[in-house]
Parts: C-alpha cells; sequence; structure tokens
C-alpha cells in the first residue's frame, strides 16, 4: 500500500438494514465486495481504495441525525472512471429512491472538466460521485 492512503472509512448509521442495501448497491457498483458481515459491522473492500464499514448507533447517544455543518464528515466523494459511469450511478441512485443534492454537471469552478453529482445516505450524509479528467 502506498503511504498515505486510506485504509479503512467506518460510517455510523442509524439502521444497519436500511443502510446496508443502500451502500451495497453504491459501493458494488463501484467494484467493492461485500467482505464481512457480523452482529458489529457490515464490511465492503476494494483493492488500492481500502475497507469501507458500517457500524449502528449506539441507541443512548443523544445524537440523532447527521449534521454536515458541525465538526466532523462535511462529505464523502468517491473517484468516477468516466463521466458515464458518473450518469449510470446517478441512475441507480434514483432507482433506490435516494435523496439526490444535486444531479450531474460540470462543477468546472473546483477543476477543469469536473463532473459530478451529490447525494445522500438513508441518514443524511452528503456523498459526492466525480469524474476528474485531469487527475495530478
Amino acid at each position: 500500500m502506498a503511504l498515505g492512503t486510506i485504509n479503512h472509512l467506518s460510517l455510523t448509521v442509524s439502521d444497519r438494514t436500511i443502510s446496508e442495501p443502500f451502500y451495497d448497491q453504491i459501493l458494488q457498483f463501484m467494484g467493492y465486495q461485500k467482505v464481512e458481515k457480523n452482529e458489529e459491522f457490515t464490511m465492503w473492500w476494494l483493492e488500492n481504495a481500502g475497507a469501507f464499514l458500517i457500524y449502528n448507533s449506539h441507541p443512548d447517544s443523544p445524537n440523532k441525525t447527521h449534521d454536515r455543518y458541525s465538526p466532523g464528515l462535511h462529505h464523502l466523494a468517491f473517484n468516477a472512471g468516466s463521466r458515464e459511469e458518473v450518469d449510470k450511478l446517478y441512475r441507480i441512485v434514483l432507482d433506490l429512491g435516494a435523496i439526490v443534492l444535486d444531479a450531474p454537471a460540470e462543477y468546472n469552478h473546483y477543476a477543469p472538466g469536473y463532473y459530478a453529482f451529490y447525494f445522500a445516505d438513508p441518514d443524511g450524509i452528503k456523498l459526492e460521485f466525480v469524474h476528474m479528467p485531469n487527475l495530478p
């Protein structure tokens, strides 16, 4: 593994029975494989990208919803290999009935050719799928 790459990302969700089918569709489209599911977490793995895990929130937690404008995670962006992949995942997200925050479009103020769409998981965590043709 390259120095500094992410080994894994763990998210806490309010209900794994709701979030797991959502993430399963999204992550499998991107090439992740579900490799473990137990009482504590569900984990997907993608070579050279690492692991993605979801955990159930603790019932005694005072925080019941995600707020991307409070300290913590604002959003998570995944790379796409092409604009066509962005459009394909957009259609999958629509079929899932998920909340689309912004439809596929060019966001050239981020970088030339930046093409992305933004959506929310069942807990309101903002996700992005982006194609950047001029990655360094």
